[in-house]
């Protein structure tokens, strides 16, 4: 099982003025205190873009899609949302709903997520080598879609992909750390979740475990 994770809360410590100021003066410092931190922080926002609302690692600060009291277990079976996903780097749409009657590996995933990037080259791997026994598709979630599409090309992804730019899907499966993989049986039901990277031999194992894929 994939274990626990839990954001870290950062203390934050007070120090009292000293007794050698004047009130006059602390007030006169509070004041441009106030106003610096006004002025950075608008600074700041003018210029920070939309981050990823999935956590690329469960603990990373970024907030969960759902409170992590009611996160999935991952032997939680659910049907895969039959929805279809928007084409990867101007594609076909894609519907889950295509791959009943095999097994199927949806791995969700985005270029801003250190450990997704680190775990596609086994993907795509152990996806070759399953060739006619499972199929692969991989969710593309909130990402630039130009570094997405570069990324994609440099590493030779040959399985399928889809592109989901507004989290929907990763909402739906109930995702709630980057990366995920998803267990989907032939009848179209999830059977296992995977929160974390996989390299190329936990893959088979839980492919063999789960989908009854033995490669």
């Amino acid at each position: 099982m994939p274990p626990d994770f839990a954001s870290d809360d950062a203390d934050v410590l007070e120090r009292p003025p000293s007794p050698g100021w004047s009130g006059g003066r602390r007030t006169v410092l509070l004041g441009l205190t106030v106003a610096v931190a006004v002025v950075v922080g608008a600074v700041a926002a003018s210029v920070a873009g939309p981050g990823p609302s999935l956590p690329v690692q469960s603990g990373a600060g970024q907030s969960a899609i759902a409170p992590l009291d009611e996160r999935p277990a991952p032997t939680d079976r659910m049907p895969l949302p039959d929805a279809p996903l928007a084409g990867f780097a101007g594609g076909r749409d894609i519907s889950p709903a295509d791959y009943r009657g095999a097994p199927l590996v949806v791995n969700l995933w985005a270029t801003w997520c250190a450990p997704c990037v680190e775990e596609m080259p086994a993907l795509q791997e152990v996806a070759r080598a399953g060739e006619g026994q499972v199929a692969f598709l991989g969710v593309d979630v909130n990402d630039d879609a130009a570094k997405a599409e570069a990324f994609v090309e440099r590493l030779g992804i040959g399985y399928d992909l889809a592109a989901d730019p507004r989290e929907e899907f990763a909402r739906a499966v109930e995702a709630f750390g980057m990366p995920t993989t998803l267990f989907v049986g032939p009848t179209g039901t999830i059977v296992y979740r995977h929160t974390g990277p996989l390299d190329a031999a936990q893959l088979r194992a839980l492919l063999g475990t789960h989908l009854g894929v033995e490669l």
